[in-house]
């Protein structure tokens, strides 16, 4: 009875500790844009022109704009996907950004 008693009584141990584990939460994918500082006067829903947006670089979270202070709604730094630019990391056309970093007065 005693050899039975240490053996279920270490499978329970085992059992209520994964019960406990915490979930690996890393398939959680991040999505990589485009961002450009905007120089156009436009708001959070409106499109930028290509000659309103400077191209900062490409990554997951955005760079820090110059001049952005997030008091108004007015775009400073927005992510694009790369089908909403050029080859030469230009606004193809007027573009709605997929994700807007910082806003500016």
């Amino acid at each position: 009875m005693r050899k039975n008693f240490l053996g279920i009584a270490a499978i329970v141990m085992a059992l209520s500790a994964s019960a406990f584990t915490a979930p690996n939460r890393s398939n959680a994918k991040l999505v990589t844009y485009k961002w450009f500082q905007i120089t156009a006067n436009r708001t959070t829903d409106q499109s930028v022109p290509a000659s309103g947006a400077t191209y900062l670089g490409e990554s997951e979270t955005p760079p820090t704009g110059s001049g952005c202070n997030n008091l108004s709604n007015r775009q400073c730094v927005s992510g694009f996907t790369a089908a909403q630019v050029t080859g030469s990391n230009q606004l193809d056309g007027p573009q709605v950004p997929e994700a807007i970093a910082a806003t500016r007065n």
